[in-house]
């Protein structure tokens, strides 16, 4: 991939400006503290980093980075990243914007994605190079990628690094059973399930067992209560059949219509109750031999339905066949482990298998990485320098295998090795630039953030020509204060500061070949400078 334009509004200190980038290699020129290192900040937000309203110009109150991305041959896998979130490139281009300030914004053709999303699609296309923003010698996983990159071990480890991941989620699979493998929790469940079996309930018994409870707790009243219904009923059955005879007594001798019939009628109705009342309240009569029995087994259901959190019967009866399959599922745990353990150590004897070929063509590829990466430091001026990588063999799997690349070095002589974590700003930018010219990836966009800072004269030059040579495979962006390095671009962008108003701005302007040539005397001491404007034409025509 390419960037061909980096829009930019309302960030940092400039305001709004479009950059156009060489498909090779780009210079970034400017006197120190004209705003050079916002070239790296928008990198970093390109590449999926977080964005703070730190970045925020004065300008209003959001900001924008916007690149469009020209893809190659070579960018299959951005392409299915975008396929697999419905992203089409237009004519083989891709627009990539961010949006900051009280609320950040990520799109790609102008569809919504996260941030991750595009440190997923960018964050390993776009590398940052320098001494201060990126220690990536010191991290292990690059150290071994440049080495695998050298073995051409790329399908081994794709194959290996599939494995390792599956033995890790299986790893996650058996601490988890284990956690849930609890024989405490086991006994627990058996004795919820024997105490609820015990007890054999069944639908509806607790609507049974309240109404019994109901009858204990008022068999005195309602003893009395039905005992009094009876002699009233009695009584007035009584007086209801003297009516009955003194209606009929007065119908044989006067017409008194239908009464005699209607009271006729009452005396049966009330008769037939006080029979039908006299089998109900019969049951009253019975001795209640039982009555602590119900009370216990209802307080005993009353309890497990507070226990189990239910409210009848049923509920009760619905929580046993869940505990039940609770505890099912349980003891198929032990067995499950077991199954888990037989899968995890196949996948890790495949694993070391894989490891052990890893190791080994790591193991041929040492001296020729070596040898390259000394090459340059050579070029770049370390005289008398000896560099080594040593390949520690862990007791364990790791991510990269069972191995560990340790690179180290001597600048001053001696027969000690150092790590690199000796080497002086300068001499660790010489190592990193080496590294990162013997990366044999292609169609990335590389920015080198002065890199070439602590370096000097004839080594500048020499490492500046190995930029030019690697920018026919990526795209190289080189922050630089050395004429040497800026000479050879194939554009050249100059940053200056400017007050406009009050107000301070930058400037981003690309040079043509008049403003090439100030600007490369500038650099060489003074752009008003005869012999330097000459020295800076000549080294124009030399390149």
């Amino acid at each position: 991939m390419k960037i061909s334009n980096i829009f930019l509004r309302n960030f940092l200190i400039i305001k709004k400006s479009n950059i156009e980038l060489s498909s090779g290699l780009t210079t970034v020129t400017g006197e120190t503290g004209s705003g050079k290192s916002l070239f790296v900040s928008a990198m970093k937000a390109l590449r999926g980093e977080r964005i703070t309203k730190s970045l925020l110009g004065k300008w209003g109150k959001s900001g924008e980075i916007c690149a469009e991305i020209t893809l190659e041959a070579g960018d299959d896998e951005i392409r299915n990243l975008l396929s697999g979130n419905d992203i089409e490139p237009e004519n083989g281009r891709i627009l990539a914007r961010r949006v900051f300030g009280d609320k950040n914004s990520v799109y790609l053709n102008d569809v919504p994605v996260s941030s991750a999303f595009l440190a997923s699609l960018l964050g390993d296309m776009i590398e940052i190079g320098s001494q201060f923003e990126n220690r990536e010698l010191f991290k292990k996983d690059y150290r071994m990628k440049i080495l695998d990159l050298k073995a051409e071990s790329s399908e081994i480890l794709s194959e290996y690094k599939d494995l390792y991941h599956k033995i890790l989620a299986l790893r996650r699979t058996i601490e988890e059973l284990k956690s849930k493998d609890d024989i405490g929790k086991r006994d627990y469940l058996e004795y919820q399930i024997n105490e609820i079996e015990k007890l054999e309930t069944y639908e509806n018994e607790e609507s049974e067992l309240l109404s019994k409870v109901k009858f204990i707790e008022n068999r005195a009243k309602i003893v009395k209560y039905s005992s009094d219904f009876a002699n009233s009923l009695s009584s007035a059955l009584d007086f209801l059949n003297s009516a009955d005879s003194a209606a009929s007594d007065l119908a044989e001798l006067d017409e008194i219509g239908d009464i005699p019939g209607r009271i006729s009628a009452a005396v049966i109705e009330l008769d037939d109750i006080a029979k039908t009342s006299s089998a109900l309240f019969s049951k009253y009569d019975e001795p209640l031999d039982n009555i602590d029995e119900i009370q216990s087994r209802f307080d005993k259901l009353s309890s497990l339905f507070i226990k189990h959190g239910v409210s009848t019967s049923a509920g009760l009866m619905q929580k046993l066949d869940s505990l039940n399959e609770e505890l099912f599922e349980m003891n198929k745990i032990p067995h499950k482990i077991t199954e888990s353990e037989k899968e995890l150590a196949a996948l890790t004897k495949k694993a070391s298998a894989l490891a052990e070929k890893l190791h080994g063509k790591r193991l041929k590829a040492l001296k020729p990485l070596e040898e390259s990466i000394l090459k340059y430091l050579l070029k770049f001026g370390m005289k008398g320098v000896r560099f080594s990588i040593s390949l520690n063999k862990l007791g364990e799997l790791g991510e990269n295998g069972f191995d560990e690349a340790q690179f180290e070095i001597n600048t001053i002589g001696t027969e000690k090795m150092f790590d690199i974590t000796s080497l002086s700003g300068g001499e660790l930018s010489r190592l990193l630039l080496s590294v990162k010219l013997i990366d044999d990836e292609e169609g990335k966009v590389i920015l080198f953030d002065e890199i070439d800072s602590s370096i000097g004269g004839e080594t500048a030059r020499s490492a500046a020509l190995e930029m030019k040579k690697n920018s026919t495979k990526n795209q190289i962006i080189v922050i630089t204060h050395f004429p040497q390095t800026a000479s050879l671009a194939d554009r050249h962008i100059v940053v200056r500061k400017s007050v406009g108003e009050g107000d301070v701005e930058t400037e981003i302007s690309i040079l043509d070949k008049p403003g090439r040539i100030k600007e490369l005397a500038r650099m060489m001491g003074n752009s008003e400078s005869a012999d330097f404007l000459a020295a800076a034409e000549k080294m124009l025509m030399e390149n």
